[in-house]
């Protein structure tokens, strides 16, 4: 029973693990270490910004540049911690599918299809202070 509650969890911890925010991650700092709780700002240009807060003492620990799914806040605090950071700025923008395209995919034992719903430009400055 030991080794399942450990393989368990295990798993949980390696799919908290990773994702696009931490799969693109780009350091500007290697082993930061900003204390305090992780705070999130959603703005519309995360490049002006994070230059902004750079101007107000933070500092630049990391980015993480990709298009794909949405950033969920959970993935966004755990790269925040890893990274050593303790202030997310990110920016969004919803890139529409191409008319007509379609997806199909298979999981759990059953297929799935239908119209693309589109993807996300997503842009994130990790820093500290």
């Amino acid at each position: 029973m030991r080794y399942l509650s450990a393989l368990v969890l295990a798993l949980c911890i390696c799919g908290c693990a990773s994702g696009p925010t931490h799969d693109y991650y780009s350091p500007a700092v290697v082993g930061a270490k900003f204390g305090g709780p992780v705070t999130m700002n959603m703005v519309d240009d995360s490049k002006a910004e994070s230059e902004k807060c750079v101007k107000e003492g933070y500092t630049l620990v990391g980015r993480t540049d990709y298009v794909g799914k949405y950033p969920e806040a959970a993935e966004l605090r755990a790269q925040a911690k890893r990274a050593g950071a303790n202030h997310v700025v990110y920016s969004t923008k919803f890139i529409p599918a191409a008319p007509g395209s379609w997806s199909f995919r298979f999981g759990r034992g059953f297929g799935s299809g239908g119209t693309d719903g589109g993807q996300s430009e997503v842009h994130i400055a990790f820093l500290g202070k």
